[in-house]
């Protein structure tokens, strides 16, 4: 029998010190990543359009502090918290950003059984951060907590700037109701799992200002019918002027970035932008003279070409109601002439792709998807630094000094073949967000000696 030592009681019964031998420290916010230093990467250069090779990047407290040539640091000496890693060719790309999501609904169907739409948006949050989604922008269901959870970590996930609920007119595409539902309903109807109805200049009014109070960082508006909205027109027109107006002045005034609406018709895309609206979501049916508007106000837009797609073919067609059926074969081909029409017109155009109801695993396709349509640094362009100013955030899409410590290891050149994002373990072989290191395959995870900094837990990561 092996001979162990066992517990007695100590002659000194101290309590315990508080976590972090601080009572007032979050208990849950890890400590500080060791710094990383890069050597021999390539470095993606997403606004040049070029790779700068033998590149030394240093990532300290979760912001990138030195870059530059190796040649500069051949007789540096780190210190011995630096974990240096040779990337020996890898290349050294920008965290991405998906500027259209809705965290709360993009993983799971009713069909799975019922779990909090809060809680379920812990997996997709993680599953997103490890696809190389270091930032995403929530158009409709997140809250000011739940971005605040992922800023102290306690939600492993990308950066979330939100905007609470989309806000609707009634009969508009954030109204849940059936025609069959009575007027009457309307009374559990203002605050559905993603949107909130809202009428008249007195109504959007408060309900902008909640929003606003709540910690949106921008208010998205719906001023076209949508493919997935029971009672709208795909073509009809919502909100009156003075209500988007009035939307846009409460934003304005209360510091947000910008009032963002979906819309797919000409004409519901210029009566958003006619009344002050700077950021258009989908946008599938736009024409070139409307294109040449979003350009000369400086609106920007972000298809969503992955969703119409996905719903388009097997298996989620068999999925879909008649009415949404025919109203997504409306959008799906246009939309992929419009993107083109944008770019051509000089439209600052993003990434996004807005996937729902359990197809939030198709997030990356949507890169394949603008492949075929775009040159692939149009398209990275969208997902990196055309993303940091539709968030207005000037530390995100650049591998630069002062900017956060988010990217990608790379086995490819992402500038010529954006689909290695598209490509999971094959092409991605380490993702790092805020200087800590999430994702680590092949040639970098042999070099990453004490794994990695944050186990997500989900296959994607794997």
């Amino acid at each position: 029998m092996r001979t162990r030592q066992h517990w007695t009681c100590g002659a000194s019964n101290a309590p315990r010190d508080p976590p972090k031998g601080d009572i007032n420290a979050i208990p849950w916010v890890p400590v500080a990543a060791r710094p990383l230093v890069f050597t021999g990467a390539k470095v993606v250069d997403v606004a040049e359009n070029k790779i700068h090779s033998d590149m030394t990047v240093v990532i300290e407290d979760g912001i990138i502090t030195q870059v530059g040539p190796d040649t500069l640091y051949a007789n540096h000496t780190w210190s011995s918290k630096h974990r240096i890693m040779d990337l020996d060719g890898l290349y050294l790309c920008p965290g991405l950003t998906d500027c259209h999501v809705h965290i709360n609904m993009s993983d799971g169907r009713p069909a799975s059984g019922y779990v909090d739409p809060h809680l379920r948006a812990t997996y997709t949050l993680k599953c997103m951060l490890a696809r190389g989604f270091t930032t995403v922008r929530d158009v409709g269901g997140a809250t000011f907590f739940q971005k605040q959870a992922v800023e102290q970590w306690l939600t492993p996930g990308p950066r979330l700037f939100q905007g609470g609920n989309l806000l609707s007119q009634s009969g508009g595409h954030g109204d849940p109701r059936m025609r069959e539902a009575p007027s009457y309903s309307l009374c559990c109807a203002p605050n559905a799992d993603m949107s909130t109805l809202a009428d008249g200049v007195p109504g959007v009014t408060l309900a902008a200002r909640e929003l606003m109070r709540k910690g949106a960082d921008h208010v998205k508006i719906c001023t076209s019918g949508g493919v997935s909205s029971p009672t709208d027109k795909l073509e009809s027109v919502q909100f009156s002027p003075a209500e988007i107006g009035a939307i846009v002045e409460v934003v304005q005034d209360m510091g947000g970035t910008l009032v963002t609406s979906h819309a797919y018709t000409n004409a519901a895309i210029r009566r958003a932008v006619e009344n002050g609206v700077r950021g258009i979501e989908h946008g599938n049916l736009l024409d070139r003279d409307t294109a040449k508007l979003l350009a000369k106000t400086g609106t920007f837009l972000t298809p969503t070409l992955m969703i119409s797609t996905a719903k388009g073919r097997p298996p989620w067609n068999a999925t879909l109601p008649d009415y949404m059926r025919e109203k997504n074969a409306m959008v799906r081909e246009a939309g992929r002439r419009a993107i083109q029409i944008a770019e051509e017109e000089g439209v600052c155009v993003c990434y996004g792709t807005d996937l729902t109801a359990g197809m939030g695993y198709l997030q990356s396709e949507e890169f394949t998807q603008r492949h075929g349509l775009l040159p692939s640094q149009r398209v990275l362009a969208h997902a990196t630094i055309n993303a940091a100013k539709l968030v207005n955030d000037s530390k995100i899409g650049t591998i630069a000094v002062g900017n956060y410590g988010d990217c990608l290891i790379l086995n490819g050149n992402p500038l010529h073949d954006c689909r290695i994002l598209d490509s999971g373990k094959e092409g991605i072989w380490g993702v790092v967000k805020d200087g800590r290191v999430v994702v680590a395959r092949q040639d970098f995870a042999e070099q990453l000696k004490d794994g990695v900094d944050v186990v997500l837990g989900v296959d994607e990561a794997e």
